[in-house]
């Protein structure tokens, strides 16, 4: 069932397929990247609230009935790109596959909880990560592979919604909800659960939206630890939409290149997103081994942010990206079974609707991050061209201007690392574990 999951993971983020296809768009659809940025914007934004709708849904009426229903207009909306022929015809398109993507992925990460006791829960969403990432690393690599031979990006389309098809029938033969009353329980490995220990089962799922979020917002640590995580994952966001352009800008590397560039971060990232998660369901513990990455993470990017120019040679510069992508992710997952565990703590009804305002917080953060980096960027760019006399930035100058988003990049590391240390407890493994009731957390069960 998980790897079902990771099928329609791969889909759902299609949304995302973006860096590749860039630019080769631009000139095609006659937009600017100042223009796609406020697309960017505008599109990512409004499907952060679709994820506050989709979230409570699925946490009511089962993730497989939305699941199933998104990824069909998932697919029929990736081959609907073919009909693009202008900017706003991109907008209406791709905007809709935003929307329905913010949709669906409360349902995915609270099936990915359903379907994994707290013993293996880290390697459960290693696996479901596996898919995101899987996605973001296909949509640069297949294109690296095949771009002198399909060299139009219509072609390109037809090819990753082709993908999408295979990926797509299994989950809809194959993938299935657990029962109601199963969902509300928090079960500590495959032989126990605590439900079944107490006798008493928590609450339902509240009945709405609106009330769903009160009670999950209520909790400062819920903000704590989605606002840290979003800008520790700033790297992430960063390569996935606009990497193969940074290294075209900063490192001179024609399109295939920066591609192949692009598709290493996530290469290693998605090796590792497993193994970190067993890793830490071995140890029972997440917040330990997130700062040690974190701090690592950290290291990484202060070094690589110091060596921008004169740019690095394609070797010294694949295993910087290699490395940085698998201890990125291994600081990443332990995090999602830390918040994931602290949701069931409130409620078990309240999973899918946790991932939503992950979700939120998320997408306005991408949204939010595409006009400044571009503003950025650019500014840094031409002013060191404009103190050079020069008419137009050279690498030189967009090196400056990359280097300075990466300090955005490091900040965003230390936030992260931060908010994990202001998290009280969780630093011991778990020994015990009590029932949740009335929507109190189960103190012992998260090994605080």
């Amino acid at each position: 069932m998980l790897l079902l999951t990771v099928f329609a993971t791969i889909v759902s983020f299609y949304e995302f397929g973006l860096s590749s296809m860039l630019p080769l768009w631009m000139p095609s659809l006659h937009f600017s990247i100042n223009e796609f940025s406020w697309f960017l914007t505008g599109a990512v934004f409004l499907s952060g609230f679709s994820a506050m709708a989709g979230g409570p849904l699925a946490d009511r009426h089962g993730r497989v009935v939305v699941i199933d229903l998104c990824l069909g207009i998932m697919i029929l909306l990736t081959f609907a790109n073919l009909l693009m022929t202008g900017f706003w015809s991109f907008v209406a398109v791709r905007g809709s596959m935003n929307l329905i993507a913010g949709l669906m992925w409360g349902a995915l990460g609270g099936l990915t909880r359903d379907m994994s006791p707290r013993v293996s829960r880290a390697a459960a969403f290693g696996l479901l990560t596996v898919g995101a990432v899987g996605c973001q690393w296909l949509w640069v690599f297949v294109p690296g592979l095949t771009l002198r031979s399909f060299p139009t990006w219509q072609a390109q389309m037809v090819i990753m919604g082709i993908l999408a098809v295979v990926l797509y029938i299994p989950v809809l033969l194959w993938l299935k909800d657990l029962a109601p009353k199963l969902r509300l329980m928090v079960v500590e490995s495959e032989s126990t659960g605590e439900a079944f220990e107490s006798g008493d089962l928590p609450q339902e799922a509240p009945g709405t939206a609106m009330a769903a979020f009160g009670q999950l917002l209520g909790r400062w640590e819920v903000w704590l630890m989605v606002v840290g995580v979003v800008a520790f994952i700033t790297v992430a966001i960063t390569i996935q939409t606009f990497g193969p352009i940074m290294f075209e800008q900063a490192f001179g590397y024609d399109h295939a290149m920066a591609d192949r560039l692009a598709s290493y971060f996530w290469l290693l990232n998605g090796i590792m997103l497993v193994p970190a998660g067993m890793f830490s369901d071995w140890l029972g513990v997440r917040k330990p081994i997130s700062i040690a990455l974190a701090f690592v993470t950290l290291a990484i990017l202060l070094w690589w942010t110091r060596h921008f120019y004169p740019p690095l040679p394609a070797n010294a510069l694949t295993w910087v990206t290699i490395v940085l992508g698998g201890i990125a992710a291994s600081a990443f997952i332990p995090w999602t079974a830390l918040y994931s565990e602290y949701v069931e703590d409130i409620s078990p009804a309240l999973q899918a609707t946790g991932w939503s305002f992950f979700q939120l917080i998320y997408r306005t953060w991408v949204a939010f991050s595409a006009p400044v980096l571009t503003v950025v960027t650019a500014h840094y760019a031409l002013s060191e061209a404009a103190a050079r006399h020069l008419a137009r930035p050279d690498l030189r100058a967009w090196s400056i201007g990359w280097a300075t988003w990466m300090d955005v990049i490091i900040a965003g590391t230390i936030l992260f690392v931060f908010s994990l240390f202001a998290l009280r407890g969780f630093w011991k493994p778990v020994t015990s574990s009590q029932p949740t009731t009335h929507g109190a957390p189960a103190h012992a069960a998260a090994g605080r």
